[in-house]
């Protein structure tokens, strides 16, 4: 997507969106941190902890950006609570294969996402900058440990967890682009009815009188 066109459509209510952008770094934050508690391999445990560290400055930076003074510290509050928000994405139920498989697939697309905001913000978006060098990071760290997998003899399971991720995104996006087609196309049905069936009802029923009439006399000489 053009930065020109995100502004448009993204940007209207900045603050609405760094909240959102705030809360998704800290969720993935908390997601992070529940998988270096469950993985054995001390290397790829140091990452995902520094990874999950990356995630909540960045909720707390988009936050600041967001929400008053009263409001801030999101991400620092949300790392390792197991009740409330979003269900996230379990390493247990993935797999170790899978999960960083996701994970590097999601940071590829943040890193793309985050430069087209930065850009679409003009000035504003130099916040973005240092988010984009940890994204950036990310990518590197991720696909290195799905290489190591493969130089180890689990190629076939990398690749099949990287197109599964692939797939799943592409169909995240058709459905994204479904519902906004779903919603542009009821709002037009919706106004094509108005104005070939209810407008001219609406025309019809303005022609007669408005306001109270005077009833017809009663012919109260009548007999029973």
């Amino acid at each position: 997507m053009h930065p020109t066109l995100a502004g448009l459509l993204f940007w209207r209510r900045k603050a609405d969106r760094l909240r959102e952008f705030a809360e998704t770094e800290a969720f993935g934050a908390r997601d992070l941190a529940r998988a270096a508690e469950r993985v054995e391999d001390p290397w790829l445990r140091r990452q995902l902890i520094r990874h999950a560290q990356d995630e909540v400055r960045h909720a707390s930076l988009l936050g600041e950006n967001a929400a008053p003074a009263s409001e801030r510290a999101l991400g620092g509050a949300v790392v390792g609570d197991t009740g409330g928000g979003e269900a996230g994405i379990d390493i247990d139920k993935m797999g170790e294969v899978a999960f960083i498989a996701f994970v590097h697939e999601a940071e590829k697309r943040a890193t793309a996402e985050f430069a087209m905001h930065r850009d679409a913000l003009g000035a504003e978006g130099e916040l973005f900058n240092s988010i984009l060098a940890d994204e950036k990071r990310h990518v590197a760290w991720t696909g290195h440990q799905l290489q190591r997998w493969r130089e180890a003899g689990r190629g076939a399971e990398v690749d099949a967890a990287v197109g599964r991720m692939r797939r799943q995104r592409w169909m995240n996006a058709w459905l994204w682009f479904a519902r906004r087609v779903s919603l542009f196309m009821s709002i037009l049905v919706l106004t094509v009815v108005f104005y070939a069936v209810l407008a001219p009802f609406a025309l019809l029923a303005g022609r007669r009188p408005r306001g109270w009439q005077l009833a017809p006399p009663n012919d109260l000489s009548r007999e029973f």
